[in-house]
């Protein structure tokens, strides 16, 4: 007599008897190659025997070059973010667990999307990003991991995390708050513009906006450079501010080594705060926590619903305060 199918069958599992990694059995049951004959028909064989069984997300996938999922950056320079690496990890994860292909394509590569790959997960959106439009019409499914709009997204809920952050300073006693972040002069002001406005509004209070240019360098060094130049704008007078609320952990740890130059003890005299939660680099770091497996995660299903054919949506994953020693 046959058995059920064991729920907890996974390719992990699978990895795990064969001894390969997830990528490997992801090979083997998509058909691609980069595997000898006997390890791909010794693979096959394990699924058989556990009787590994995708979920319905994943049978959407892998219905012919669906199973190859595009990963397309918005601009090549942020491929020097650690956030971005850290979210590719995740999402090349969650793929394999689904028995996905993940292939990286830099911004100047979107055009050979569609040659080889179904399906796409975009990243890094900036204004008049037309790639999911564009990748739609040649018959590529997308999903973007950036603000709501049409088709299918996830994002961290930016406004409510740098609202958040913004009155956490204020029930410091911080009055003079500016907030640092790229390129701020858009029409559409970002989420965490939006949260830091929405904050200082409540509270009766004047903002203060440090934008800083669109550089194809480190981010830090980028932040480090804006804020000496306004420290030495400002020479022996009253400091400008007494917190900055920084779009990024990056930008806040430029920031934290252009005071520490200046002899500005933080956070006695100026607060600083980041956004992501950064492992190693939000050390001591007042911050944002945002969720980016569950976010790479959350990816993988709504591609599984866009192919799927299901009505369009986007997902807001929730955001979490993290008070430590910089604010």
């Amino acid at each position: 007599m046959s058995r059920e199918p064991s729920k907890s069958a996974t390719i992990r599992e699978i990895a795990r008897r064969a001894g390969v990694s997830i990528a490997s059995v992801s090979r083997a049951l998509n058909g691609k190659p980069g595997l000898s004959e006997a390890l791909r028909d010794r693979i096959l064989a394990i699924s058989r025997e556990i009787e590994y069984r995708p979920s319905a997300a994943a049978r959407q996938l892998i219905s012919g070059k669906a199973a190859v999922v595009g990963i397309s950056l918005g601009r090549q320079e942020i491929e020097l973010r650690p956030y971005y690496i850290l979210l590719y990890q995740h999402l090349t994860l969650a793929l394999h667990e689904q028995g996905m292909v993940p292939i990286f394509f830099a911004h100047d590569q979107t055009a050979t999307l569609p040659e080889q790959a179904g399906a796409a997960i975009l990243l890094g959106g900036f204004p008049d990003d037309t790639r999911a439009a564009w990748l739609i019409e040649q018959g590529v499914t997308a999903v973007r991991i950036g603000e709501a709009g049409e088709g299918f997204s996830v994002a961290p809920d930016d406004r409510h995390g740098l609202y958040l952050v913004t009155r956490h300073l204020i029930a410091q006693g911080r009055r003079h708050i500016a907030f640092l972040g790229g390129e701020l002069a858009q029409p559409t002001p970002h989420p965490r513009l939006q949260g830091y406005r929405l904050a200082l509004a409540e509270a009766g209070l004047t903002e203060q906006l440090m934008s800083l240019p669109h550089e194809a360098v480190a981010a830090s060094l980028t932040s480090y450079r804006a804020l000496r130049r306004r420290l030495a704008e400002a020479g022996g007078t009253t400091l400008p501010f007494d917190a900055l609320v920084c779009a990024t952990d990056e930008l806040a740890l430029g920031c934290l080594a252009a005071l520490e130059d200046h002899g500005i003890a933080v956070p006695e005299e100026v607060a600083v705060t980041g956004f992501d939660d950064l492992p190693v680099l939000a050390s001591g770091l007042t911050t944002v926590r945002q969720d980016i497996a569950a976010i790479a995660a959350t990816s993988v299903t709504l591609l599984g619903e866009a192919l799927a054919g299901k009505p369009p949506r986007h997902v807001s994953v929730p955001v979490e305060l993290v008070v430590r020693q910089s604010g």
